[in-house]
């Protein structure tokens, strides 16, 4: 489409612009190139994306789909910034898609803004020190210890008295010179007992 036949097919008086992908003038306003047939807004969109992937660098891995759901979620921080839930959340969900270097990055640039944000100063923080784990071999990495729950705890103290009663019970009455063990087997049976209806309580 020559220059003459563009104006009379969008009218005269419209502003022009070139093409982002091919250099060519186009109409200001209009999603597609009249030349290549790019997409204008697709093409930005790509171009923001490689743009970030240069700029922050160890995300190439990631493609433009996860990028924009990470950018949601930055988006979702910045609105809720200061619950903590959503900074975790992000944080978590970087480490998920490998991505702890994005995360890096947006926070690093909060600091840029306000140097006093002690948010974005702990949330760095703690994405540099995953980032730092994950690239550790695995026999150097620090074990995470995991605390085992109170629930768990109590119903082993609960069902170990149980059966040492038992037990203590068992043997007095088998063995005539330790009868004296069926008094403290009844004794670990009581405590047994008690603890059972503390807990229901």
């Amino acid at each position: 489409m020559d220059e003459y036949q563009m104006e009379f097919a969008t009218g005269f008086g419209e502003s022009y612009q070139n093409c982002p992908a091919c250099g060519k003038e186009m109409v200001a306003g209009h999603s597609e190139c009249f030349s290549c047939g790019v997409v204008i807004q697709r093409f930005q969109d790509r171009a923001k994306m490689h743009a970030t992937k240069q700029s922050i660098g160890g995300i190439d891995h990631l493609t433009d789909v996860d990028l924009k759901k990470l950018d949601k979620k930055w988006k979702q921080v910045v609105v809720n910034y200061n619950d903590q839930d959503e900074h975790q959340k992000f944080i978590s969900v970087c480490q998920e898609n490998g991505a702890l270097p994005f995360a890096v990055h947006h926070y690093s640039k909060m600091l840029e803004i306000d140097r006093e944000d002690d948010i974005a100063e702990l949330m760095r923080r703690q994405a540099l020190s995953r980032l730092t784990i994950q690239a550790l071999p695995e026999n150097t990495r620090p074990s995470q210890k995991t605390d085992l729950p109170v629930d768990f705890i109590i119903k082993t103290i609960l069902w170990g008295a149980l059966m040492l009663s038992l037990a203590l019970i068992v043997v007095g009455f088998i063995n005539p010179g330790a009868r004296n063990l069926i008094g403290l087997g009844f004794s670990f049976f009581v405590m047994f007992i008690a603890l059972l209806l503390y807990r229901r309580r």
